[in-house]
């Protein structure tokens, strides 16, 4: 009775656990509706998913509706949403020691999402970015240096750093007159797009001001380009009995459903561990440049200053060896209690043990997930212009090109106020 109660427990608390997230099926539709630049219909899919977040990963949540917005379609909710993420993410330093045992028994979605520092890097910019288009500059200060403070650890407690999020800082500064702390990041972002040289990504020529142009205000317009890759769990099962062993994978069954599949052939063999491990998915984009034009000229071609692809690589390689480990350990450990439960039935009866072995079996394998958590609705690549223009309205267009540098579609802004001495920002978000 004892055996059987905590049995039914076991089961009950994986069930209540093996949560998994928004599915691939999901993200793949949210991305097809920011191909298509149809920002408000990729906002209503995320808002009725919000269940499938749910509490743990609340901040993915916020972060993936937030991104939806950029100079042209700008929604005055957008601090909201990117608050409510940050806030979430404060308080997970309150850690569960219960969800970290759960992560080793069940999978890792048992625990709450915490940002990769790239992601946590971006939050603060984009959280800049919409301070910027409310024209609330002192709190875009403070947010400046928030992300400073923020870099600034990164790199004294792990080496890390962004390039391009120490020169936006450091042109903000320069908005402000704090020329101490733009020198400072410029400084470090100069260090830090060296140690990136690798990403593709540089730093934009330094835009010079002469005597002619005392008249004249300093355009930005940034281009968020493409999507980011996200990770897909991959399901590998090994097993074995005394007529022999078997390792398996799931990858090639398409049209099944992978837990259910990977449950069923573990619930064959006498003894059977599912490892799930996550892999790269990336996704194509056919925009790879952009042209800016000031009243119908062409006065600047955009430069990659961030490749959020890379990060995201780079990021997942040096982890990968943590999540091999913890998989290991997931998997013994699940192997350890079926046995365990086993052998406290064989006790009693051998045919309820074998039973007890397939379903406990069936059950840690079909909820063998890999964490394939992310803030998937981040760019690819972020490029930029910087222009010197003169005072008064204009109109500024964004031309997106291809490969051969063949436009395929054009963004624009009307009346665009330039001021004199003044720093005006601009961002447009693309996934085509």
């Amino acid at each position: 009775m004892k055996y059987g109660r905590a049995l039914a427990a076991l089961c009950f608390i994986c069930l209540l656990c093996a949560c998994t997230g928004p599915s691939v099926r999901y993200k793949h539709k949210v991305i097809g509706d920011m191909q298509s630049h149809n920002f408000e219909a990729a906002q209503a899919r995320i808002k009725n998913a919000q269940k499938t977040y749910g509490r743990r990963d609340a901040s993915l949540y916020y972060l993936d509706l937030s991104a939806q917005q950029d100079s042209i379609n700008y929604s005055t909710n957008t601090l909201t949403l990117l608050t409510e993420a940050e806030n979430r993410q404060e308080a997970l330093y309150a850690k569960s020691i219960s969800q970290k045992m759960a992560s080793f028994i069940i999978n890792g979605y048992t625990e709450p999402y915490r940002l990769k520092y790239f992601e946590m890097g971006y939050l603060f910019f984009y959280k800049i970015l919409a301070y910027l288009q409310e024209k609330n500059l002192q709190d875009a200060l403070v947010e400046t240096r928030t992300m400073v403070f923020f870099l600034d650890k990164l790199r004294e407690n792990t080496g890390k750093d962004d390039p391009f999020l120490q020169y936006f800082a450091s042109q903000l500064f320069l908005m402000w007159g704090a020329y101490s702390d733009a020198r400072i990041c410029k400084e470090n972002a100069e260090n830090a797009y060296i140690n990136f040289a690798d990403s593709y990504a540089k730093m934009p020529a330094k835009v010079q001001f002469t005597e002619e142009d005392r008249n004249k205000g300093l355009l930005t317009v940034q281009h968020l380009n493409g999507m980011i890759p996200f990770l897909i769990s991959q399901k590998t099962m090994v097993a074995w009995n005394r007529f022999g062993f078997a390792i398996g994978t799931t990858n090639g069954y398409e049209t099944v459903d992978q837990n259910v599949l990977t449950a069923a052939l573990a619930g064959a063999y006498g003894d059977a561990i599912a490892v799930a491990l996550p892999k790269v998915q990336e996704v194509p984009y056919e925009v790879k440049g952009s042209r800016l034009l000031v009243d119908g000229i062409t006065v600047a071609e955009t430069t990659l200053v961030s490749n959020l692809t890379y990060l995201f690589k780079k990021n997942f390689d040096e982890e990968y060896n943590k999540i091999l480990i913890t998989s290991a350990v997931r998997a013994a450990t699940k192997f350890l209690i079926t046995k365990s439960a086993q052998n406290g039935m064989n006790k009693k009866d051998n045919t309820v043990g074998s039973i007890t072995d397939i379903i406990l079996t069936s059950l840690f394998t079909a909820t063998e997930n890999a964490d394939t958590r992310s803030w998937f609705t981040l760019p690819a690549q972020i490029r930029e212009a910087n222009v010197l223009v003169e005072e008064g309205k204009h109109e500024i267009k964004l031309q997106l090109l291809d490969e051969d540098n063949k436009v395929l579609d054009e963004h624009l802004w009307k009346d665009v106020q330039i001021n004199r001495g003044r720093h005006t920002y601009l961002y447009v978000r693309t996934a085509k």
